[in-house]
């Protein structure tokens, strides 16, 4: 009889575990998407034009960021749910998202580097802003919700140091790409201003 209390006892700790790990994976994404969801209200509240190194460095940050979370979901959080997940589409829909906010970012480094803080770069900004509330607002009540029914289908432990590894392996190659790219956007502008 003991042995049994014992067995049962060391599932529940396994059980309680797992979520314990499972959260610290979401929290993790959901940290990520508060991040994002402040920087787009935090832009709202900029001139671009008149506050142009605040706008550039906000944006600059912003997508440094959504680069290092979109990696993350692609290389580890995705694959993890596809092995377990018997509907596919939320993670297909995932990945067509991030493809555009990708190629929203090309444009605002592109117009960041050409120095062109106008309508077009706070637009586009903007927009980006807008798929990714609404991928953060999927995630969050979709995927996420899937994620938690899953159980102990994946290890997510594992799956948690993973990501922590690899974040910090991404924080460390894009944001210093990320502040050398500003600090050369800002010698340009000043170079310009001294021409003038």
């Amino acid at each position: 009889m003991p042995t049994a209390n014992k067995s049962t006892s060391a599932s529940t700790s396994r059980a309680t575990g797992a979520a314990a790990a499972r959260e610290e994976v979401l929290n993790l994404l959901k940290d990520d998407h508060k991040r994002a969801k402040k920087a787009f209200k935090d832009f709202e509240k900029l001139d671009a034009q008149k506050q142009s190194d605040e706008a550039l460095l906000l944006v600059e940050q912003a997508c440094a960021e959504l680069q290092v979370h979109t990696t993350l979901e692609e290389e580890l959080f995705y694959p993890a749910l596809r092995e377990v997940l018997k509907e596919q589409d939320l993670l297909d829909e995932a990945e067509v998202e991030h493809d555009s906010a990708k190629q929203l970012i090309e444009q605002l480094q592109s117009l960041g580097q050409q120095q062109q803080l106008d309508g077009k770069f706070a637009a586009t900004f903007t927009v980006l802003g807008e798929y990714v509330k609404h991928h953060i607002k999927e995630e969050e009540s979709e995927m996420f919700e899937q994620a938690e029914k899953v159980g102990n289908k994946v290890d997510w432990a594992a799956l948690g140091e993973q990501m922590k590894t690899r974040k910090a392996e991404l924080m460390e190659e894009l944001l210093p790409q990320q502040q050398a790219s500003l600090a050369s956007s800002l010698d340009a502008a000043a170079n310009d201003e001294d021409k003038a």
